[in-house]
């Protein structure tokens, strides 16, 4: 029974886990929240808001009319006790408004302070590609596709036994937040790169084998693994060939592309955080709307 439960236990968690749920919340996804100018100002309620909100004058101004809470809550009581019942929903509702706005700057001081600024500045891979392309030199394309390797070899959760370098991130995370069509593209553009060099280099070609999978065709994975963490002379230098070769006008914007979608899946953790932090805000302020909306339609229909 034990190892029942523990099987379906495991094939559910498989399941939610295959979905690969934070790859679907890139920071171009949440872009068009944080980027927002009245969302930016959201950054100094949780320190400043206090003071705004639950200043006795504000309060005086924002306090729900007796009439129309007595209306409202149909109420026979004396004239005090409305007021005293409106200044406490009023209350209720400065502190979910409060803590909605103060959610909403955690969210907002994330997204300033982790998004990737390609990302910031660009609305997609094809705008970035679009301004990039007559502008980006030989180094920076290396360097673009030397960070795509690194996130590619991030995303690798299934060779974890044959990494080199040891991530503090969980294998759980790396699964769930896998992005498919970042991985798919990679090994793509990374075949085609090395096909120009072996064009390029059609002497040298058979003398890295090494870079094989099983089949005898070239492994995308090992390849990347060279570009991102070269680990001796011999793979230094043949990882700067790739680089060379990555520049060649056939794969350039391909690695332009590439670049932007791995800036745009960087830090899963904090990706995850700032989507909550933007969830909670807002459901916190959609409360007091909802009560609202429902007491109003109370009154008339009553």
């Amino acid at each position: 029974m034990t190892r029942l439960w523990a099987d379906r236990w495991s094939g559910a968690k498989s399941g939610v886990l295959d979905r690969r749920l934070i790859s679907r919340i890139p920071w171009s996804a949440i872009r068009r929240i944080g980027q927002s100018r009245l969302l930016s100002l959201t950054i100094v309620v949780p320190f400043l808001g206090s003071v705004i909100l639950f200043n006795q004058a504000v309060v005086d101004v924002l306090t729900l009319s007796p009439d129309l809470v007595r209306r409202w809550l149909h109420l026979d009581g004396q004239a005090e006790q409305v007021r005293a019942v409106a200044h406490s929903l009023t209350l209720s509702r400065l502190y979910y408004v409060y803590f909605g706005l103060s959610f909403l700057g955690f969210g907002s001081s994330l997204f300033a302070l982790f998004c990737p600024t390609i990302v910031k500045d660009h609305s997609s891979a094809t705008h970035f590609q679009t301004t990039e392309i007559n502008l980006a030199s030989k180094p920076r394309v290396h360097i673009l596709l030397g960070d795509a390797a690194r996130e590619a070899y991030f995303w690798d959760w299934e060779s974890e036994e044959n990494h080199i370098v040891t991530f503090k991130t969980s294998l759980v995370v790396r699964r769930a937040g896998s992005p498919t069509d970042f991985n798919v593209l990679f090994h793509r553009v990374v075949r085609e790169i090395y096909a120009e060099w072996c064009r390029r280099n059609p002497e040298s070609a058979e003398d890295h084998s090494d870079y094989y999978d099983v089949r005898g065709i070239p492994d995308p994975w090992k390849i990347g693994c060279a570009i991102a963490f070269p680990r001796h002379r011999p793979e230094t230098f043949f990882a700067d060939e790739m680089l060379d070769a990555s520049y060649d006008e056939a794969t350039r914007a391909d690695v332009l592309a590439l670049a932007y979608m791995a800036y745009d899946n960087t830090k899963p953790v904090l990706r995850v955080w700032t989507v909550t932090f933007y969830a909670l805000g807002f459901g916190l302020l959609l409360i007091p709307t909802v009560q609202t909306f429902y007491a109003v339609l109370r009154s008339l229909v009553v």
